[in-house]
């Protein structure tokens, strides 16, 4: 085994042009080679180690499935030309004999797809009918329904207590093959509605303060590929019938869309962004829930790898909030264990941890609307055992009932004022000390002239601008606890 220095500068002289054009939409390549999972060897230290390999092995076409830095692996898919040239320049490793495409890994029929999705949404919204409202957001490019349901002691549309309440979104499998994350998103449902119904204190909590979005599957077509015909696929279902490549939505949100080689102009590629910013209905379906609900906080859940990433992805870039985005994640960390028993989830950005990545939601997410936003790599494969579903569940489950608490104890509610009619106003926010550099938009307050912003403890100083120019600043003492302002703009 070579030493992970001579790895590394080994990938400095690898040619892009010698890695073959993957296509996983079929189980072979161009070339007709099958695909095939291979585990690369490398002795990493942690997940930082094995950042400058997985970044050139993304960039140069190899599908990185995921990275386990305890076992020292790297999981690529590719065929067996890309094996050979990985085995020349001295990354060796093992091969799987299952080979990827149509029929490669029988799914265990018990995980969700598209229309059990459906199914369960429509169950949930007919039982709790005073607590959820089901709202199409989307159709996909095969004409399938985009779900999203909404839990909350005020669900109708028309209730204006809605608007005094802070709203979160989780979603799961943007990427098709990621089976797993439909199961956590879903979960979220029954564990608070039948937890309200028994009296359960933080679901109680959860109903009366927060307006919950659950979106458990955004690439339906992506799936239904998954189960009908290659279960490896990764993208949505972007191209004619008989050649669809496939988008990337998780690099075809409009923030920092293609800004930093964090994906692929290529539409073989495996991190394809789309012609243009936001082009794809999936993208198009979460930004247009994000409008609506102008959430204060966003879970994203992808595998694999046993991770929690957060905004931003492109090279050295943090936001303004990294402190205390970096302290909840670690927070949080502590609460999931990976699979095999060895430590606990990892945590950063996703330049630090893996590789940069443009035109991802999580980053969308934060800089449009100042969401708390994280993004989960859960577990340790695409498609893992049915029987992991369960402690899967449990533990995430922690997480995010955690993550809740923590944001209640942390809130500050704005409401702002119009001095000369005495109504509520939509007002753009600016905190001094929340700097926005990399084009995030101010922080804005809803239709009913409320924001909803988690602070640490600390001094925040507060200018409120309404449309026609009038302001005024406000300072804030946050102080561990929950709080509200009202700010009357004259």
């Amino acid at each position: 085994m070579r030493s992970w220095k001579s790895l590394l500068l080994l990938g400095v002289f690898i040619s892009t042009a010698a890695v073959s054009n993957f296509v996983l939409g079929k189980k072979t390549d161009r070339s007709g080679q099958r695909l095939q999972r291979y585990f690369i060897e490398v002795p990493m230290r942690s997940p930082f180690d094995g950042r400058q390999l997985i970044g050139w092995l993304n960039r140069n076409g190899y599908d990185v499935a995921g990275s386990d830095w305890q076992a020292g692996t790297i999981e690529v898919i590719t065929d067996q030309q890309g094996i050979d040239r990985l085995n020349q320049r001295g990354l060796r490793g093992s091969a799987l004999q299952n080979f990827v495409g149509a029929g490669a890994n029988a799914i265990d029929p018990r995980y969700l797809n598209p229309q059990k999705v459906e199914d369960l949404l429509k169950s949930l919204n007919a039982r709790f009918p005073e607590f959820t409202r089901l709202e199409r957001i989307g159709v996909s490019l095969q004409g399938r329904p985009i779900w999203a349901l909404l839990i909350s002691s005020t669900p109708r549309a028309d209730d204006p207590r809605a608007l005094e309440k802070p709203a979160i979104i989780f979603d799961g499998l943007h990427h098709a093959r990621e089976i797993m994350t439909p199961e956590i998103v879903m979960d979220v449902a029954p564990t608070l509605l039948n937890g309200f119904k028994a009296g359960v204190p933080g679901a109680r909590q959860a109903l009366l303060n927060w307006n919950v979005w659950i979106v458990p599957m955004l690439n339906v077509d992506g799936n239904s590929i998954v189960w009908g015909e290659d279960a490896w696929w990764r993208k949505n279902a972007r191209g004619a019938q008989s050649s669809i490549y496939g988008v990337d939505i998780n690099r075809n949100y409009p923030f920092k869309w293609n800004s930093c080689g964090g994906s692929s102009g290529s539409s073989g590629a495996q991190d394809y962004r789309g012609e243009s910013p936001g082009s794809e209905p999936e993208t198009q379906a979460l930004a247009r829930l994000g409008q609506w609900v102008q959430p204060t906080a966003s879970l994203s859940y992808h595998s694999y790898s046993e991770l929690i990433l957060y905004p931003y992805g492109c090279s050295s870039v943090l936001t303004g909030e990294n402190a205390l985005i970096e302290k909840i994640a670690e927070e949080m960390a502590t609460l999931l264990p990976r699979d095999r028993g060895r430590g606990n989830y990892a945590t950063g950005t996703p330049w630090q941890i893996l590789y940069s990545v443009d035109g991802d939601s999580m980053s969308y997410m934060h800089a449009e609307f100042g969401a708390l936003a994280y993004t989960f790599e859960v577990n340790q494969n695409f498609q893992p055992p049915y029987e992991l579903r369960e402690p899967t569940l449990q533990k995430h489950r922690k997480a995010w009932q955690y993550f809740l608490t923590r944001m209640d104890n942390n809130m500050l509610s704005i409401q702002v004022i119009d001095g000369k009619t005495g109504a509520p106003a939509v007002a753009a926010l600016e905190f001094s000390n929340i700097p926005r550099t990399y084009g995030e938009k101010a922080f804005r307050t809803n239709a009913g002239g409320n924001h909803f912003k988690v602070l640490d403890p600390g001094r925040y100083n507060l200018r409120a601008t309404l449309a026609d120019g009038r302001r005024a600043e406000a300072v804030v003492e946050m102080n561990g606890r929950p709080q509200s302002l009202r700010v009357v703009v004259q």
